[in-house]
């Protein structure tokens, strides 16, 4: 059988391995360029090399989903650190003011909280903006990752169905030619 191939397995292994570790690369660049056209070159060349790419798409898709999963979690860290931060500055969010925090704090709504948390001191409140201003240019450019993430991720899956229904397309006409013969 050929599943109980061990050579076999180690290979395939190996390979997605491999693959992860290319797509990792190629997803660094995209995000240092803040464009998918790293990664649509690559998909583009491994569809017109056939449909025994489909595993390294998935893989791809792995990485991209892994990469997701991370920047959420920085975005959550950043905010985290924010809430921290503005506590030792005397600033207590609420529930729903640290889930604005997830929507970029607008600096009136963030004026409102210092003033109705009584935070009336001017070299305070410059600290409080500071940190505001810092979070919120971390948080876009996470934002600006997690939505490029989601264009590659949109754009692979497309790939993947049509390699799909190209493959089931090509198996349908090869057994319908095979019934011709007969």
């Amino acid at each position: 059988m050929e599943g109980d191939d061990p050579l076999k397995a180690v290979y395939d292994f190996a390979e997605r391995v491999h693959a992860r570790m290319q797509a990792g690369e190629v997803l660094n660049h995209c995000l240092e360029q803040n464009h998918s056209a790293p990664v649509q070159s690559w998909v583009e060349r491994l569809v017109i090399a056939g449909p025994q790419n489909f595993r390294i798409l998935q893989e791809i898709l792995v990485e991209v989903s892994h990469r997701k999963v991370q920047v959420n979690q920085d975005i959550l860290q950043v905010i985290d650190h924010y809430v921290n931060s503005l506590s030792t500055k005397g600033v207590r969010f609420a529930d729903y003011e640290t889930n604005l925090l997830k929507n970029k704090l607008a600096p009136e709504v963030f004026m409102t909280i210092l003033k109705e948390q009584r935070i009336s001191d001017r070299e305070n409140r410059l600290e409080c903006f500071q940190l505001l201003y810092d979070a919120n240019e971390v948080l876009k450019n996470l934002y600006d990752h997690l939505k490029l993430l989601d264009e590659i991720e949109t754009y692979l899956q497309d790939w993947m169905w049509g390699m799909a229904y190209q493959f089931a397309r090509q198996k349908e006409s090869k057994r319908l030619d095979n019934t011709w013969l007969i």
